[in-house]
């Protein structure tokens, strides 16, 4: 019973910073675009910015990868890992072709 209790917490937790999370970036943009925060430069430097990102992610998901192999073997963390890796690859694969078809 404490188990379930502590998950629902954490979920709860989980759940809650998102909300705050969406409602900040909802008043954020509201701001940023009274004030025209978000010209060509400010979309330049964040897809940079998302690009490094993307980078940094892809290298930190196979080091986690590695690691669950390691510590757990192949179990259903391993899965999960490997699914997180599959979207993570073609959601790129996506973006890449629909980006490249507007060009």
């Amino acid at each position: 019973m404490r188990i379930l209790i502590d998950t629902i917490l954490a979920l709860s937790g989980l759940l809650g910073g998102a909300a705050i999370a969406f409602i900040a970036h909802f008043f954020q943009r509201r701001i940023g675009k009274k004030k025209n925060l978000f010209d060509e430069r400010y979309k330049k430097i964040n897809n940079q910015a998302k690009a490094r990102s993307w980078d940094v992610t892809l290298v930190v998901l196979i080091i986690g990868w590695g690691l669950v192999i390691i510590f757990e073997g192949i179990s259903y963390s391993f899965f999960i890992m490997t699914g997180i890796y599959v979207l993570h690859c073609l959601s790129y694969a996506i973006g890449s072709a629909i980006f490249s078809s507007r060009e």
